[in-house]
């Protein structure tokens, strides 16, 4: 993904938006909607026109303790379906509704898209420059406490992975490849975290 242009990042938003909002028709079906809202984050953040990475955040109506960091949740794999975000210049994550959109490894981002207001055209002309964002970003107090509640979500998490990783109905759920992913992902999480605790006390 290094190389890609601001303009073309962009328009993948604007897409993502509007896919977004097209699909909230499901909403008053049995399938649901759960996205909430979208956030940019990472180098799109910046003014350079050409970029390293982009990066965006899917806020979900889903509980916090189904969505620890970084775990795989088949909601939100489905939700990066519908928007083809496995086809877009993008890097991307979930978080619960109930948690800021920043995370361990963003700590600012913006809002471009939510379900009540749509897409937030001002923001994406002012993305257009990487000037005048209205970036939300924690101070260190904010930013050690959801840490730390995230913390003891992940390390529940990894802990359940642990115990039923070689369980017959754990492995019926989750194939060899699928399995050491969550169970990847559920370690890179805490040291993640953990990392980014240490970085606050330094």
């Amino acid at each position: 993904m290094a190389g890609v242009k601001r303009s073309t990042a962009i328009r993948h938003l604007v897409e993502m938006a509007a896919g977004a909002t097209d699909l909230l028709r499901l909403r008053d079906s049995d399938i649901g909607w759960p996205l909430e809202e979208l956030w940019v984050t990472g180098d799109l953040l910046d003014t350079a026109d050409e970029l390293e990475v982009g990066s965006v955040i899917l806020v979900l109506d889903v509980a916090p303790a189904d969505l620890p960091w970084l775990a795989l949740h088949p909601t939100g794999e489905w939700v990066g379906q519908q928007l083809r975000l496995g086809k877009r210049p993008m890097q991307w994550c979930y978080r619960p509704l109930e948690w800021p959109p920043w995370n361990p490894r963003h700590r600012r981002a913006t809002s471009i898209w939510t379900a009540t207001g749509g897409l937030d055209e001002p923001t994406i002309e002012r993305l257009r420059s990487g000037r005048d964002l209205d970036i939300v970003e924690p101070d260190n107090d904010d930013l050690r406490s959801q840490l730390t509640h995230e913390r003891h979500i992940s390390h529940a998490h990894l802990r359940t992975i642990v115990d039923g990783y070689w369980e017959p109905q754990w492995r019926r759920r989750h194939p060899s490849d699928e399995a050491e992913d969550h169970l990847w992902r559920a370690a890179a999480a805490l040291i993640e975290i953990d990392d980014a605790l240490e970085e606050l006390d330094s």
